[in-house]
Order: C-alpha cells, then sequence, then structure tokens
C-alpha cells in the first residue's frame, strides 16, 4: 500500500477522532515546550555556580524579563523553583496525553467492536456462507484490537516528532551550529531507517494472512474436536496446526529481527556523534561548557525521540494491514448487507401460503430450484423429502428468507411477502434445524433466545408443547440449569426439545422443522413427534425429513428430486404409487 492510500486509510478510519488525535498532538508539543524551557532556563542557574557568564540566548532572556515584569528576583531560589514549576506543568500535560490516549483506544474498540458486529448480523446470509469461521472471528477481534492499538501509534508518532521538533527548536536558540550538526545526523538516520520501514509494512501484510489461517484452523478443529479424536488423527491435525504456527513464528522473529536492527543503530550512533560534535565545537572561542552540556541533553533527547518516532513508524506498518483489512470487510459487508424490506403490509395467516412457480439458484449457471408450486393451508402440516442435495433446505432458506427466488413469487393469502417486514416475518416464523444452537446459558435464557417479549409463562408452556417439562423440572435448579457449552450437559433430544420449545416460545404462525429428528433415537424422536402432532390445527408445520415416521401422519408430502417437485399427495396416495421415490425408499417394502 502507498502512502496516500495508507494516509487516506487512516483518515477514514479515524476520522471521528480527528481532533482527539489533534489535541494529543498539542499536549505533546506542549510537554516538549515545558521541558525544552525548563532544560533552557538550568544554563544560567549552573551560571550562578560556576560563574560564568550569563547566557545571552532569546528563551533566558526571556525568563529573565518575565521574572523583571513580576517583580521576581532572577536568582538562584526563585529560578530553581520556576523550573519545578515548568516540569510540574509538564507532568500533568503527560497525565492528560496518557488519559486522552487510552481514553480514544477504549471508545475505538467499543464502538468498532459493536459496528462490526452489527455489520456482521446485519450481513445476507449468501455472503456469511462464504465466510470462514476463523477468518470472521479473527476480524472481529483481533483485527479491532490490533487497529485500535493503531491509535495510541499515531499518538506515539505525533509526540515523537512534534518533540523532536520542539527539541530542535530549543537546541537552535541555544548553539545553532551544534544543532546543524544534529539536524544532518538524524537525517542520515532516518535514511538508513527507511528501506526498514517499507520492509515491517511487507511482513506485516504476511503475518496477517497467516494469522487469519491458523484462526480459522483452530475454529475448524475446536467445533471438530470429537470427529478428530473418533478417526485417531490427533497426530495429523496437530503436524497442520504446527506448521500454520511455524510459519506464524518466522514472521514474528522476522519483524522483531527488523526492530531490532532499526533500534540497535541508535544509541552507539549517538555516542559517536556526540564524540565526534565535541572535538569539532570544543576548539571554537566561543565555546561554552554549560551550553554544550545542555546541548548535549537537547541531542540525546532529540536522538530519543527519533528513535521513538522510528518505533512508532515500525509498529505503524505492521499494525496498518489490520486496519486495512478493517476496512475492507466494512466495504465487503457493506455491500452484501441484508436488505431487509419495510413493507406496509402486516403479517396476516388466515388461509394459505404458496409458492408460484419459484426458482432458485446459488449460481446462475446452476439452478437449484425449478419452478416449484405448492400451497400449504393454515393448521396443516406439510413435508418435505428428497435424496440429499435436491433442494429441500433451500425451499426452507426461502421461508426464512435467508435467499430471494430467482423467479417466481412467495405469497402468503395472496400477499408477496416482500410486501411485508422482515423483522414481523421472522418474529411469527419458527424454525428448527439439525445443528442445533444453544447458548451457554440457562435453559429459560436459551428458550427466551434474546426476545424480551417471551414471559417466564411463555416459557413454561412452550416447554410443556415440546415435552421436555417434565425433565426440566426434574433437574436440581430447574429452568435455571445451565447446558453448557453448545449444549454438551444435554443428550441430542434434550438439546432438540430446548430449541423446538425456543420456537415455540414465539407463539409462531409457521414452524419449519429442517430434519430436525435425523440425529435422534426413537425415544427422542417419538417425544418431538408427539409434540408436532399436538400442535396440529393450532399452528402451520412444514416438515423436512428423511425417515418414514417423521413424515407420516402429514396432511401433504412433497417430494423433490434434481430441484424439482417431482411428486405431491398425502403419504397413503404416494404410498399407493409403486413407481414414485416415497414408495421406494419409504414403503413397506424399504422398512
Amino acid at each position: 500500500m502507498r502512502l496516500p492510500e495508507t494516509l487516506k486509510l487512516v483518515a477514514k478510519t479515524y476520522h471521528r477522532y480527528r481532533w482527539h488525535i489533534v489535541l494529543l498532538a498539542v499536549l505533546g508539543m506542549v510537554s516538549a515546550i515545558l521541558e525544552g524551557i525548563g532544560i533552557t532556563v538550568v544554563i544560567p542557574l549552573l551560571s550562578f555556580f560556576l560563574g560564568g557568564t550569563p547566557p545571552v540566548d532569546f528563551i533566558s532572556k526571556a525568563v529573565q524579563g518575565m521574572f523583571a515584569f513580576f517583580s521576581v528576583p532572577f536568582t538562584f531560589r526563585y529560578l530553581l523553583g520556576f523550573i519545578l514549576l515548568l516540569f510540574l506543568l509538564r507532568a500533568v500535560t503527560m497525565i492528560a496525553f496518557g488519559y486522552i490516549r487510552g481514553r480514544i483506544s477504549a471508545d475505538f474498540l467499543y464502538i468498532e467492536s459493536q459496528e462490526l458486529l452489527r455489520r456482521t448480523l446485519g450481513a445476507s446470509w449468501p455472503f456469511l456462507l462464504k465466510q470462514k469461521i476463523g477468518t470472521l472471528q479473527n476480524t472481529l477481534v483481533r483485527d479491532i484490537q490490533c487497529s485500535a492499538s493503531l491509535l495510541g501509534i499515531i499518538a506515539q508518532i505525533l509526540q515523537s516528532f512534534g518533540g523532536f521538533a520542539m527539541y530542535l527548536i530549543i537546541a537552535i536558540n541555544i548553539s545553532p551550529s551544534i544543532t546543524f550538526w544534529t539536524i544532518g545526523g538524524g537525517a542520515f538516520l532516518m535514511f538508513f531507517a527507511r528501506p526498514l520501514i517499507v520492509k515491517s509494512r511487507r511482513v506485516g501484510e504476511q503475518l496477517v494472512k497467516v494469522e487469519k489461517a491458523y484462526a480459522h484452523f483452530l475454529s475448524e478443529h475446536i467445533i471438530g474436536m470429537k470427529s478428530v479424536k473418533a478417526a485417531g488423527v490427533e497426530e495429523a491435525a496437530l503436524q497442520n496446526g504446527k506448521e500454520e504456527l511455524g510459519s506464524q513464528r518466522a514472521l514474528s522473529l522476522r519483524l522483531a529481527l527488523i526492530r531490532s536492527l532499526g533500534a540497535s543503530i541508535f544509541q552507539p550512533f549517538t555516542l559517536l556523534f556526540v564524540v565526534v560534535l565535541f572535538a569539532l565545537t570544543s576548539r571554537s572561542p566561543d565555546f561554552s561548557i554549560v551550553a554544550f552540556i545542555a546541548a548535549l541533553y537537547l541531542i540525546q533527547k532529540i536522538f530519543t525521540y527519533l528513535e521513538s518516532g522510528q518505533n512508532a513508524l515500525h509498529s505503524f506498518s505492521e499494525i496498518v494491514p489490520y486496519a486495512n483489512n478493517l476496512a475492507l470487510f466494512k466495504k465487503t459487508s457493506d455491500e452484501y448487507r441484508e436488505v431487509k424490506v419495510s413493507g406496509d403490509k402486516p403479517l396476516v395467516f388466515d388461509d394459505e401460503l404458496a409458492f408460484q412457480k419459484v426458482s432458485f439458484a446459488y449460481d446462475v449457471d446452476v439452478p437449484t430450484l425449478t419452478n416449484i408450486s405448492f400451497v400449504l393451508k393454515r393448521g396443516t402440516t406439510m413435508g418435505l423429502i428428497g435424496p440429499s442435495g435436491a433442494g429441500k433446505t433451500t425451499v426452507a432458506d426461502l421461508l426464512l428468507r435467508l435467499f430471494e427466488p430467482t423467479s417466481g413469487t412467495i405469497t402468503l393469502d395472496g400477499e408477496p411477502i416482500q410486501n411485508i417486514s422482515m423483522n414481523e416475518w421472522r418474529q411469527y416464523i419458527g424454525y428448527v434445524s439439525q445443528d442445533v444452537f444453544l447458548l451457554n446459558a440457562s435453559i429459560a435464557e436459551n428458550i427466551r433466545f434474546y426476545s424480551p417479549d417471551v414471559t417466564d409463562a411463555d416459557i413454561e408452556q412452550a416447554a410443556r408443547q415440546a415435552n421436555i417439562y417434565d425433565f426440566i423440572v426434574s433437574q436440581p435448579q430447574g429452568f435455571e440449569t445451565t447446558v453448557g457449552d453448545r449444549g454438551v450437559l444435554l443428550s441430542g433430544g434434550q438439546r432438540q426439545r430446548i430449541v423446538l420449545a425456543r420456537a415455540l416460545a414465539k407463539k409462531p404462525r409457521l414452524l419449519i422443522l429442517d430434519e430436525a429428528t435425523s440425529a435422534l433415537d426413537a425415544d427422542s424422536e417419538r417425544l418431538i413427534q408427539e409434540a408436532i402432532r399436538a400442535l396440529h390445527g393450532s399452528v402451520t408445520v412444514f416438515v423436512i425429513a428423511h425417515r418414514l415416521s417423521t413424515i407420516e401422519a402429514v396432511d401433504t408430502l412433497l417430494v423433490i428430486e434434481g430441484g424439482q417437485l417431482t411428486e405431491m399427495g398425502s403419504p397413503e396416495e404416494l404410498r399407493g404409487n409403486p413407481a414414485s421415490y416415497f414408495a421406494k425408499y419409504h414403503g413397506p417394502t424399504a422398512a
């Protein structure tokens, strides 16, 4: 990334903090001015002891004039008090600098984390489907943290080079010739350090990619830990992880070496510079040992600020890729933001939900669904079966409005569902999938699931409807029982029934079950089937399943093959046709 692009990125990322950064720069310069004046005034202070001639530099004469204006004797005691006051004011300035610097970093972390979480949750489902879990998590955590630290680095750069400029001015006031040589030495150092800064940025960009790759590896293997252990491939997985970590280690070492090379040249160069400077200036007729000592201190401060500035530039180059990645994610998530149609039509489900020649394709050239048409009557139960990859889950996703049809229309009581508010639609749609998602929280919190309108009475009623109430009240803590991470403290059937209770607690107009019982034992499946049958007539249910027992009691059964609706009717009607998919795979002979 070139310098203009980098500056544009920084300006855009930290736009709301521009005045804070300006204030930091001012405080940094004020701090340097106070210390510089204090050091300059030390020269007349030492003159009282050494008996030298009074200083004639501008700052010392200005201080002496100020003392005279306020009728304060220009003596050792009052001069010492003045210097102490200057350094006390500098300390207060540095405290304010540190607080403001910490404040804007904390605010950035809070606001940006909140903003990125909002953008992620508000992104469209097709976009989220393509994201790697580890990469996304790294963006939401690591990139934001590093970008927040970049604010501190920017403040450090401003403070360092602002301090450098102020001390340079003070040094010119004391000794222009010494300052001239110091400027030359500083320019030589910065010229030497520039390739290292460019190199650190390139290595930093590589490190960002490697960190994201390892974060994705880690997320995948933590989620799939049971499969890894069951397959006995821990060592192979460990080897892959070691390779990722090895790349990360190598790049980190390269960055450390670059930083060390940059920092190591300052101290020996400064010492050598002072020796040469003394040799060049000590033979001058107007040479003053007091002024030279003060100039030495200023030189030390100038090179300290140069070193600090260079280190900050190295850190800046390393961290900029994180901010760049953050900006790219914001841009991409905005492009794929889920459009939640406000809609002016209420959600009314008095008669039927209909698919009218609905087609859908993830890829334009490869259709997933083609001309699907069916009618789901209110209060009935409809089943959907078909081979894997036929498009069953896509139908559910269209009902959830996670996708929009490529062509065709989905209507509710004759009204296109796009005319209904997305928020209201999802509020009244219950969804239970095969992949159970539970929070590491209480059973009550998992059933309520961020819905403050769901009361304790609603939770209890939903638990009864889902046939999980008796189990819950048998626990020592009842509804306050913690389910563990991803519900590991519960059986598969218990987890599934809690999620069913979650869906029912919303009092849905339509309940969608996507392979909700495929991984359950017979007893757990029976309990869920009893719950579904009890809903008949009061809740409209759409069931996607493989097992005969799951769909044998539905009112209407659909069969999808190759993205097309090939059969429709009651289970008895389809079973009576020997050529049907249902009869072949779910008839008496296939049991």
